[in-house]
């Protein structure tokens, strides 16, 4: 069985940061899971694109209120406390942060950790 915190693994290589965000990575591929799992905080007025050409990513807002917009299908969605979305595969999507969110994120098939967003 698996047992992990937040505090193990802030400043490891699986406290990974970017321009916007920081995603501590608590599930990797080499836990040996078939997904990972991360608890990624954006910064308010952070404006992010995504599109992964290899994994599968379902997001639950935790704390904080944004927007999601699907670029294929022209819509957007209000993120607040409650609310999800799962992009697949090579779906085209941006993250608005209007306040600083906290996000439990879970990808498949598990990132290795040390990713970064784009």
């Amino acid at each position: 069985m698996l047992k992990r915190t937040l505090d193990q693994v802030d400043g490891t290589e699986r406290d990974v940061r970017g321009d916007g965000w920081r995603s501590r990575r608590l599930v990797v591929a080499e836990d040996g899971t078939p997904y990972s799992f991360h608890i990624t905080v954006l910064d308010p007025g952070a404006q992010l694109r995504f599109e992964y050409t290899r994994h599968r990513e379902t997001v639950y807002c935790i704390e904080g209120t944004g927007t999601i917009s699907d670029l294929a299908a022209g819509d957007t969605m209000a993120l607040e406390p409650g609310r999800l979305y799962s992009a697949g595969i090579g779906e085209p999507h941006e993250i608005v942060a209007l306040t600083q969110m906290t996000l439990a994120c879970v990808f498949t098939p598990p990132l290795k950790g040390t990713e970064e967003a784009d």
